[in-house]
């Protein structure tokens, strides 16, 4: 019982040790493939550090001698490969380790029904760590047959389209000067004039399916705004996948190349879409990728299982807190209050106008 529990609380420390080194020098071959130490030398010595009950009470006999094979082996069950920088740091830190095991045994913390059940915590921390790399490994075993079905089940997601898009702002440029914070008829000049410029994008939307120069339609948009001093520039996009695009203008991937889209309106202003070419990414180019799609499906579907057919006693468990709905959007500045509505009109009484 004290051996494993020795080896638990080295392992713990000695990672804890490696973690705050933040090392990051490339994997080095395998330790001591070009050592010029014999595997059975000594590498380690702690004098004064021994196991008192086996009876090495005698100074020059209480010591700790650690040989090189052993002292690999236990740094290939925490990280084959360690860079030599790294080999100190963990020396050091599995020294530690024997030193507080040691004095921890002598204190008689390791026996207990507490130290049991720690001990029996770690364990299954342990095993978890191992059945959890399993559970990794097995997921991103994905044969190429299932990469083939899932790029033709989700082929939109594997297309590139190039398009031109044109941005209209959502809002005239207006001089601050001119705007009062508690003008109680601010909201309702911001609505209007949201209003007006999305009548301007469709208006343009209208003239761009009709084949006219996105350029020279970017530029009016500009203007009609008020942002002269802004300058149309290149308005075509190439090879753009659908995870680039925003969630609510993804509909865009539908069309055909020549098809315009309708006007989306986007938190960065009303956006007109005119789709030039599309293209199929080969699956040979996105196979990692779905992969790694895949091997987390399948990880997270055996989380959702085992959450499925496990129940928590709410009266014990505190139920999960919902979060609340976000606020919908408004023109208003931050900090300013909402208007205050204007009364309702009394009702007539029936026969009267």
């Amino acid at each position: 019982m004290k051996t494993f529990l020795t080896v638990l609380v080295c392992l713990t420390l000695a990672r804890v040790v490696l973690a705050q080194s933040n090392l990051s020098a490339p994997s080095a071959p395998a330790a001591g493939a070009t050592s010029s130490v014999a595997p059975d030398a000594p590498v380690i010595t702690v004098l004064g550090l021994c196991d008192k009950t086996a009876g090495n009470t005698a100074a020059a006999d209480c010591k700790t001698v650690i040989t090189r094979a052993e002292f690999e082996k236990l740094m290939n069950a925490i990280q084959p490969n360690l860079p030599d920088a790294a080999k100190r740091q963990l020396a050091n830190g599995y020294v530690q380790g024997l030193f507080l095991a040691e004095k921890a045994h002598e204190a008689g913390l390791d026996r207990g029904p507490d130290f049991d059940e720690k001990l029996a915590l770690m364990r299954l921390r342990l095993v978890a760590t191992l059945g959890q790399g399993q559970v990794h490994k097995e997921a991103a075993n994905v044969t190429d047959a299932e990469v083939e079905t899932y790029y033709h089940d989700h082929i939109s997601d594997y297309k590139t389209i190039s398009y031109e898009r044109l941005n209209v702002p959502k809002q005239k440029k207006v001089d601050p000067a001119t705007e009062k914070a508690n003008d109680p008829d601010l909201q309702k000049k911001r609505e209007a004039a949201q209003a007006e410029m999305k009548a301007e994008a469709d208006k343009l939307r209208a003239r761009a399916a009709a084949g006219e120069d996105f350029s020279k339609l970017q530029q009016e948009a500009y203007d009609f705004g008020g942002y002269t001093q802004m300058k149309a520039s290149n308005p075509r996009v190439d090879k753009v996948r659908k995870g680039s695009i925003l969630p609510a203008d993804a509909s865009i991937f539908e069309l055909k190349p020549g098809d315009v889209s309708q006007v989306f309106a986007d938190p960065g202003g009303f956006a007109i879409y005119k789709v030039e070419a599309v293209e199929d990414l080969p699956v040979a180019s996105v196979r990692d990728e779905i992969s790694r799609v895949l091997a987390s499906e399948r990880e997270n579907k055996w989380k959702q299982s085992l959450e499925n057919s496990t129940k928590l006693d709410d009266a014990y468990f505190t139920p999960p807190v919902a979060m609340p709905t976000p606020a919908p959007p408004t023109l208003r500045n931050p900090g300013e209050t909402a208007p205050t509505p204007a009364p309702a009109s009394p009702t007539p009484a029936p026969g009267k106008k």
